[in-house]
């Protein structure tokens, strides 16, 4: 197909990523079949040609004034290059979602649609990532909300997907150094924590805590309480879900599927073992370090 293509437009760029830069003298279409973009200079192109293909395919639509689309002012002001197309020093925040396969720019644009109306402003970056701007108002979507589309997604469209909450800031000239930082934070989460679905600042930084603590310190904790459990997989999985859990006994033991006995038991044991009650603040929260440590080894 692509053989035959640059045949009758020699000028054709298949492009993997929403293109950020337009000229008048091009046209660009999206193939929503492989999720990506066509480039082709409006010179080869004629009249019925042009209708071939906009049959096919969606043509991005361009303003004229600006050359630019709304997604790609988005795109170039969080590079760091244009302003936000919003009013100044409107405060938003920037929700990164990826997919882990490749997914249908308007499938997922209907998605965001239905579910969030015009709360979100959607802007797609790639097949396997996707972003979501929104601007501070009187209601905040909540980690809730974005656990019901993330659902949502994977019932309805069968998209499986994992996102970053970032957070609110105003839309100056320092906001691309921001979102950047939010971009590596999201990479690290899902490679230190890939059973998440949902990252966010908080429950990304032990993780960073822990990537840089001294190996001096990592030799204190493993002395300490790893090497006397034996690494105690199942001990750990205990404790570190009721730091993570509020230290809520009922709803720990809920989500780790057993009776709140067993529960006791093994806080219990844990206690005996390293001299460490995990019920208090100080030392759930050692606990909770000795199991990072442990989960990557």
């Amino acid at each position: 197909m692509k053989n035959e293509l640059t045949i009758l437009f020699p000028s054709i760029q298949i492009l993997s990523e929403y293109p950020t830069e337009l000229e008048e003298e091009v046209y660009i279409f999206h193939n929503p079949y492989l999720n990506n973009w066509l480039q082709i200079n409006k010179s080869e192109v004629s009249h019925r040609e042009y209708s071939l293909l906009a049959s096919l395919y969606s043509e991005v639509s361009i303003d004229l004034s600006t050359n630019q689309t709304v997604s790609m002012k988005w795109m170039n002001f969080l590079r760091g290059d244009g302003l936000a197309p919003v009013k100044t020093e409107t405060d938003i925040r920037v929700i990164q979602i990826h997919f882990k396969k490749n997914v249908n720019e308007a499938d997922l644009k209907e998605a965001v649609h239905v579910f969030f109306g015009d709360a979100m402003q959607f802007v797609f970056v790639s097949s396997q990532n996707a972003l979501l701007i929104e601007e501070k108002s009187s209601y905040i979507q909540t980690t809730e909300d974005f656990a019901s589309f993330i659902t949502a997604l994977e019932s309805d469209f069968f998209i499986k997907a994992k996102l970053y909450i970032g957070k609110f800031h105003q839309t100056n000239m320092l906001f691309s150094v921001h979102f950047s930082t939010e971009k590596e934070w999201f990479q690290k989460g899902i490679s230190a924590n890939h059973v998440e679905r949902i990252y966010t600042l908080e429950n990304i930084f032990p993780f960073n805590l822990i990537e840089q603590m001294s190996e001096e310190m990592k030799h204190i904790i493993r002395k300490e309480i790893l090497n006397p459990i034996e690494y105690d997989m199942e001990l750990l999985q205990t404790v570190h879900q009721f730091f993570e859990n509020g230290f809520n006994a009922s709803v720990t033991a809920k989500k780790l599927h057993i009776h709140r006995n067993t529960f006791h038991y093994r806080l219990t044991k844990f206690q005996d073992i390293t001299g460490i009650s995990v019920r208090s603040f100080d030392g759930a929260l050692i606990a909770y370090c000795a199991s990072l440590i442990a989960n990557n080894r």
